[in-house]
């Protein structure tokens, strides 16, 4: 055993004395008597050097060191909890676990899921989503989604799809712009802003080759699911990117009035760190998505 890792019966005992704040609560949990788990810390306290109960009080009461060392013991019981789960659940397969942002995974991955776990199903997907983005040397996952242009260092990046970029509304709204999708119309409603992508708009106005000022009547959201949501129900003009809005076009529910479509290089990333580039779940992970984000649409993947 590692001489630096204290005896682990008695950091079991102690991590349920501690969340309980009773000694009895945690004999009957642990199906043995107070006086063991009395025992039982005060050989993990000896083993430390430090008190982790202050016994002068009644009932017993964590000292400062104690309560410190408890929440770390919380999180670890709760990892190995975690891990135990997975495994049991998961069986023989192998998890590969995916860091991105809600809106990528609701809009373009989740509907993939299920082809590529017929096609592979040794692998289980995990995914984990997040407002920040992906850190190999902070994040316990396997993958991750970046957005930007790249290459990003000591990481291996696939494009799964460029930006194409057009306004979409609410079909209610689109009917009180004249025919022929003019520009100058259209910029004259109330525009979704994404706080994390603030300069999209400007850019897609730009290259379309218009000018706007700032309105009172633009609206600013850091989750840019609540912007298509907003654009659903009419409240203003959000700008889709059209791998994230396809279904919804298709359907009806939002429109895209305006001919004009920024196209540029910047975009979705899937990124791994270059050592393990070559681990077989990833590359199949990688193999699939990156023949997914060249084709042409989502409807041959889900007939396959």
């Amino acid at each position: 055993m590692n001489p630096q890792l204290p005896p682990l019966n008695p950091l079991r005992v102690f991590e349920s004395a501690a969340r309980h704040l009773s000694f009895t609560e945690a004999a009957a949990e642990l199906h043995i008597t107070p006086g063991a788990v009395s025992h039982q810390v005060k050989a993990l306290e000896t083993w430390l050097g430090f008190a982790l109960f202050d016994r002068t009080e009644r009932p017993p009461r964590l000292t400062r060191g104690g309560e410190v060392y408890a929440k770390g013991l919380s999180v670890a019981f709760g990892q190995i909890v975690r891990a135990t789960q997975e495994l049991v659940s998961s069986g023989s397969a192998q998890v590969l676990t995916v860091r991105g942002h809600t809106t990528f995974f609701l809009r373009w991955l989740i509907p993939l899921l299920p082809a590529f776990q017929h096609a592979h199903p040794t692998i289980k997907i995990r995914l984990a989503a997040s407002v920040d983005a992906v850190d190999f040397r902070r994040d316990t996952v396997d993958v991750g989604i970046l957005y930007g242009d790249g290459p990003w260092e000591g990481l291996r990046s696939d494009l799964l799809f460029s930006d194409a970029l057009t306004p979409v509304m609410a079909p209610e709204l689109a009917a009180a712009l004249p025919a022929g999708g003019s520009t100058g119309a259209l910029l004259k409603l109330p525009l979704l802003h994404s706080n994390r992508r603030p300069q999209h708009w400007s850019d897609w106005i730009a290259a379309a080759g218009a000018a706007r000022k700032v309105s009172a009547s633009d609206v600013h959201y850091e989750d840019l699911s609540v912007i298509y949501q907003c654009a659903i129900q009419g409240l203003g003009v959000a700008l889709g990117q059209l791998r994230y809005v396809a279904k919804d076009l298709e359907q009806g529910i939002l429109v895209a009035p305006h001919p004009f479509v920024l196209r540029r290089a910047r975009g979705y990333h899937l990124v791994c760190p270059q050592a393990r580039a070559d681990d077989s779940k990833i590359c199949a992970f990688r193999e699939w998505l990156v023949a997914c984000g060249t084709a042409r649409s989502l409807e041959k993947f889900k007939a396959e």
